[in-house]
């Protein structure tokens, strides 16, 4: 299991929603993980997402995602909020 935690900083509420939204929604993944990952980057708290082994190439597409966008997280094998 990988998960991917995203901690929240100010820099965050300063990246345009309509934009996180629209990038994610041309992704190739699941619903519940666009929504997992929108809240997890304006959440207050730090959040994090979870990822099976079938779920990499998912994670690969979230992560080159943050990076363009600026968006900080961090990739673990073990979760924090566990």
């Amino acid at each position: 299991m990988l998960f991917m935690e995203i901690p929240f900083v100010v820099e965050n509420n300063r990246i345009d929603r309509e934009t996180v939204r629209g990038e994610l929604a041309a992704l190739d993944i699941s619903e519940n993980l666009r929504n997992e990952a929108f809240e997890a980057v304006y959440n207050l708290k730090k959040r994090g997402i979870s990822f099976d082994e079938k779920d990499i190439k998912q994670a690969v597409m979230l992560e080159r995602l943050f990076s363009k966008l600026g968006i900080p997280y961090r990739l673990a094998e073990v979760s924090e909020f566990a």
